[in-house]
């Protein structure tokens, strides 16, 4: 068979927005499981996962591929990532408040639609609700008759984005919370959003500290039903029916990511209205941190399958809402790159964390890489290179002969997931050169989108073998493609003496002022001396030739350093393992290495601490906290932090919450109130992320700049 193929519209992440997005009802049902036989053998249950399909709202809501997320509110005013909810409205003032940038910016960024958060955990309503009095209608925005909601719905409208909203079950300003009497409340605000605003392509409810599934006290299926009465089209993610949270905070997807899942308990009906199914399905959203959810081994276990698909959330910036300290920490291209490749290309989709300023304006060096992402994918996929060849297709192959030879770093494959659902489990790509056909790179999962980056490989034509899949694989398409040479942000090194070393592929220049970087910066040369800390950020300038891009953002990569660690010694500590995780561990100058304190059935309660001896009285500005760099255990959520001159009288110099440091691995910058002299510093963890019994630390360090 020969034929023809052209990728499908929607699922080019740079293409325009697919209608159903924004027009018409989809009609579609509401994701309901299909029932495992109790006698099923484990390759019956594999044949029946590949009779799972998404929905229409769920396959509309994929092939957006990439959105924006938009943490704005209270906290970016309070300089805070978890407000408490106390907060006065009259502090949120943005002064120059422009949703059209906002729209305009992720546009050109190749994102396909935004959420914003229109109620965090603090309870402060981005609109004017008549739920509560703590919402712009408080606040001197717009002379009190303010609505960002509204304004970035007509923002997104103009720039052809799909619009959604995040809704936080979790609300530490109402006093209901808790009570029965909230649901009114929640549902109260639901339908304010989905009513006032238009088509909502994706409704987000957060887990965090979100209200169990107990219908006397709060009914989630109420709040199901409520989406789907007003916003037939919008897929309900996270505490929801249609999308779950990939696990993590980091942008990572599984190297192999089923949207077809399996439920450990019968599930009789739809998700959205039958209890029995919603509460099975809560139990797998238990689950979404391990590392396999739908290979064939999780399969075997099986009393219900589902199509369950994944989303991936990722900030641009260490922390969810804008702190000015963090404008030079912005994600560089080549980060943001391999977030988006993972994830768009990993069956998932990404949803790219970019908060706005207090201006009410995305800042800068956001504006800056995000141009630049939106370039560097415009030069990538403008061109197939297998769409002037032959196409051949056959049951497991499709291949392409070119009318001359073609070099190729990037394929991308992807399911018919309408027609067949996700059934490919491993493939091989081949390169035909010298008249033979020989491999040239492999692969799992496919599902949506794969996107396999290799080394340039130059042939005369190119083809995928599906060599396992669960039934007849159904693919969409077979693409060719070669990236633009990506300049890598240069790596920033520093050894525990303070010696700082810059690599990268191409001339690098630094600043140690925290200005921007750029050709007319000191060129980096060879090692330089950094003992008492600061801000290094440096830059990645293009070689001569070449293929690279000129981008705005160039190649840019930044590191905030404490004092060097080379004169500090372990003063005491509450306990340690000792070996590979003794305290001595958390000033070695290593991130990747940590202290434990003592762990065991009958572990000695919080706090714990380590105390450190500097070696010199310094003047302390504050200190730099890195949790271990795998997993959580011991990472510390409450702290206490005390100075002093002779290890004997201690003054606490500050005290506080990390916030979200279980997902975010940047170390935790905190600032003293005033700068204080010390000679010894202790760090105390009074509650640990899980509230387990330990404390672990990667690096401790003081700030004396």
């Amino acid at each position: 068979m020969v034929c023809t193929m052209r990728w499908p519209l929607a699922l080019l992440a740079i293409s325009p927005l697919p209608g159903p997005l924004l027009t018409g009802p989809l009609r579609a049902q509401d994701p309901a499981p299909l029932a495992v036989p109790p006698d099923a053998s484990a390759d019956a249950i594999t044949s029946l996962a590949a009779t799972v399909r998404p929905t229409p709202r769920q396959l509309a809501w994929q092939a957006t591929g990439c959105n924006a997320f938009v943490h704005f509110g209270m906290n970016t005013f309070t300089d805070r990532e978890w407000g408490d909810g106390t907060e006065d409205p009259r502090q949120f003032a943005p002064s120059d408040f422009d949703a059209n940038q906002w729209a305009n910016t992720f546009r050109a960024a190749g994102m396909r639609g935004l959420v914003l958060t229109a109620k965090h955990h603090d309870g402060f309503c981005l609109w004017p609700s008549r739920s509560t009095q703590h919402t712009v209608a408080a606040a001197p925005f717009r002379g009190g008759k303010g609505d960002v909601v509204g304004e970035v719905a007509a923002a997104c409208r103009a720039a052809g984005l799909a619009f959604g909203v995040y809704l936080s079950p979790w609300d530490r300003h109402e006093p209901t919370f808790g009570t029965k009497a909230y649901q009114q409340v929640f549902l109260q605000q639901l339908r304010e959003l989905c009513t006032d605003y238009g088509p909502l392509f994706e409704v987000w409810f957060d887990g965090a500290h979100c209200p169990p599934d107990e219908p006397s006290r709060f009914d989630w299926q109420a709040v199901f039903a409520l989406v789907r009465e007003l916003q037939p089209n919008a897929v309900i993610a996270i505490t929801g029916p249609d999308v779950r949270w990939v696990g993590n905070e980091a942008g990572q997807t599984r190297a192999d990511e089923w949207s077809v899942l399996p439920l450990a308990s019968p599930a009789p009906g739809p998700f959205a209205t039958d209890r029995q199914s919603w509460r099975a399905l809560w139990a797998l959203r238990e689950r979404n941190q391990e590392r396999e959810l739908g290979g064939r081994h999780q399969l075997t276990s099986a009393r219900a399958l589902c199509w369950w698909p994944a989303e991936t959330d990722v900030s641009i910036r260490p922390g969810w809402f804008h702190h000015p300290s963090e404008d030079a920490r912005v994600k560089s291209l080549a980060e943001l790159l391999e977030i988006w490749f993972g994830s768009v290309g990993g069956n998932a989709v990404l949803l790219l964390n970019v908060p706005p300023d207090r201006r009410g304006r995305i800042a800068d060096p956001d504006v800056q890489v995000l141009r630049d992402l939106g370039a560097w994918l415009d030069a990538t996929f403008q061109t197939d290179l297998g769409s002037t060849g032959t196409l051949r297709v056959y049951p497991k192959v499709r291949e392409i002969t070119l009318p001359q030879a073609a070099t190729v770093d990037l394929f991308e494959i992807a399911e018919d997931l309408a027609a067949g659902g996700q059934r490919v489990e491993a493939f091989r790509i081949e390169v035909l050169q010298g008249g033979g056909w020989r491999d040239c790179a492999r692969g799992t999962t496919i599902g949506a989108r794969r996107l396999l980056r290799t080394e340039p490989v130059t042939g005369d034509g190119f083809r995928v073998w599906i060599e396992k899949s669960r039934a007849a694989p159904q693919l969409a398409a077979f693409r060719l493609f070669r990236r633009p040479l990506l300049l890598e942000p240069p790596a920033i090194r520093r050894t525990a003496d303070g010696t700082v070393t810059l690599t990268a592929n191409g001339p690098v220049h630094y600043t140690l002022d925290g200005s921007a970087p750029s050709a007319e910066s000191p060129r980096y040369l060879e090692p330089f001396a950094l003992p008492d800390g600061g801000l290094v950020r440096a830059v990645a300038l293009p070689p001569a030739g070449g293929r690279a891009l000129a981008l705005a953002s160039g190649a840019v990569a930044s590191a905030h350093f404490g004092l060097a660690p080379a004169g500090f010694r372990v003063l005491d500590c509450s306990s340690e393992q000792g070996g590979t995780e003794a305290a001595a561990k958390a000033i070695d100058g290593d991130p990747r290495t940590h202290w434990h304190s003592r762990w065991s059935p009958d572990s000695p309660k919080p706090p714990h601490h380590v105390s450190v001896d500097l070696g010199r009285t310094v003047l302390a500005h504050g200190f730099l906290y890195q949790a271990r760099a795998e997993g959580s255990n011991g990472t510390i959520a409450e702290y206490e932090f005390l100075g002093s001159l002779d290890g004997v009288a201690w003054r606490v110099l500050a005290k506080g919450t990390f916030a979200n440091v279980e997902q975010q691995k940047e170390p935790q910058r905190v600032r003293f109130a005033a700068a204080e002299e010390v000679r010894y510093v202790r760090l105390r963890a009074l509650r640990e992320v899980q509230r387990r019994d330990w404390a672990s630390c990667a690096e401790l360090t003081v700030l004396v700049q």
